[in-house]
């Protein structure tokens, strides 16, 4: 802004105008700033993050219960292994009791 000028703030359209004071011509015009929305980004980026976290967690919930059905496959495996070496083996006696043991 120079000495010799004015800004004047338009009270209709919220734009700028700096005027010469002189000869009153309008040596610049601005237009009037756009009011940004209130939330409109940050609600937009809290959905964003909500869903990739609740698409995240549907994933892993949906692996864990086959990771348990892997699992215990595994396991019944393993045991009928097991039973299987100890019923080749011939050994008929009881594995020994920890409460026999005091």
């Amino acid at each position: 802004m120079a000495d010799g000028t004015f800004l004047i703030d338009c009270p209709c359209c919220k734009a700028r105008i700096e005027v010469d004071k002189r000869s009153g011509k309008v040596l610049r015009h601005w237009d009037k700033p756009q009011p940004k929305q209130p939330g409109g980004d940050l609600m937009q980026e809290a959905m964003k993050k909500m869903q990739a976290d609740k698409s995240r967690l549907d994933d892993y919930f949906s692996n864990a219960g086959k990771s348990l059905e892997e699992k215990k496959k595994e396991l019944e495996a393993k045991f009928e292994a097991e039973k299987k070496r100890i019923e080749e083996s011939g050994d008929k006696s009881r594995p020994e009791n920890p409460w026999d043991l005091d």
